[in-house]
């Protein structure tokens, strides 16, 4: 079976990702071979979109099953209308989700596991840590 996994790195000894439509790598791997191939997420920096934007292009390679830790559900919609069964992993390596799936260990999503925005740079976790001490030193603030 020819699936897709969200990546942290190129390897199948690199971690799955926790985010799937901004993980910065997808493994698409034979799971009767383990012959695997690493593309770059095009969406990774989008600023909108990025959920649809990977899942569309993860189609487009003919998968026949997706593996993430998170997924979105724009992303599950997409993989939904397309038949592409999403299996959640647990952390671990690419090759340990390869290899749950082969045993039969991954649930299929039915539900996505996070909100639409989870990832989404610029969010309340990106904000500065300056704490207003300093920063500017409260010139031409205005209020």
């Amino acid at each position: 079976m020819r699936v897709a996994i969200s990546s942290t790195g190129t390897e199948l000894s690199a971690e799955v990702s926790p985010m799937f439509g901004r993980c910065p790598y997808f493994i698409l791997a034979d799971t009767e071979t383990l012959e695997a191939r690493a593309i770059p997420n095009p969406a990774i920096s989008a600023s909108g979109g990025a959920g649809v934007q990977s899942s569309q292009m993860i189609v487009r390679q003919g998968v026949e099953a997706v593996i993430g830790v998170n997924v979105g559900p724009n992303a599950l919609q997409v993989f939904m209308a397309a038949g592409i069964p999403v299996y959640q992993a647990e952390e671990g390596t690419v090759q340990q989700a390869i290899e749950a799936l082969q045993a039969g260990q991954l649930a299929a999503l039915g539900a996505p596991t996070v909100d639409k925005d989870f990832g989404k740079p610029g969010g309340a976790s990106a904000r500065g840590l300056g704490r207003g001490m300093g920063m500017g030193g409260g010139r031409g603030s205005g209020a």
